[in-house]
């Protein structure tokens, strides 16, 4: 998935930081919770794109929901892009992050969609055989999509790699 340039940057700006502070794995699961928070409800991000709605009430609503589990690196650079009028960015922010920790990790993330659910042996053989391919960690995801009829997709990264029956 491309993701936005200003999203881009300050994930990769947050990244660098957290990688100085060796807080790159912790940083990570503190913003994808955040996203997990904010998916969950359209009240929150509707809340958080409020031109009315101040950026310290902001990050104060989301310091109570997150009930202080937030390391200070990441209370503070979501004060800082709140401030900044950057919150719609929030998601893309996270995204963006998790790619330049994939990409530091050499791990590529791989959603797989078949028309009916893939047993284990069939996702792990898939998941070697593009490891051998990307020569890289792969992240299966998978989801269902019936509109294939049979076989299956796989977009890796920015590829899609299509070999459904409605392709055909």
């Amino acid at each position: 998935m491309a993701h936005d340039p200003v999203a881009t940057r300050y994930a990769q700006a947050l990244f660098e930081t957290a990688k100085a502070q060796d807080a790159v794995e912790q940083t990570l699961t503190e913003l994808l919770h955040l996203r997990e928070l904010c998916d969950a409800s359209s009240d929150l991000r509707q809340f958080m794109v409020n031109p009315d709605v101040t950026a310290d009430q902001k990050v104060g609503l989301l310091e109570r929901a997150l009930k202080g589990s937030w390391s200070e690196l990441v209370g503070d650079f979501v004060h800082m892009v709140v401030s900044l009028g950057r919150a719609e960015h929030l998601r893309e922010i996270v995204e963006a992050f998790q790619a330049v920790v994939d990409a530091d990790q050499g791990r590529l993330r791989a959603l797989v969609r078949s028309a009916r659910a893939l047993s284990e042996p069939v996702l792990t053989r898939l998941r070697r055989r593009l490891e051998e391919l990307e020569a890289k960690q792969i992240e299966l995801t998978t989801e269902l999509a019936p509109e294939l009829l049979g076989g299956l997709q796989v977009q890796l990264g920015y590829r899609v790699i299509d070999h459904s029956v409605r392709r055909q």
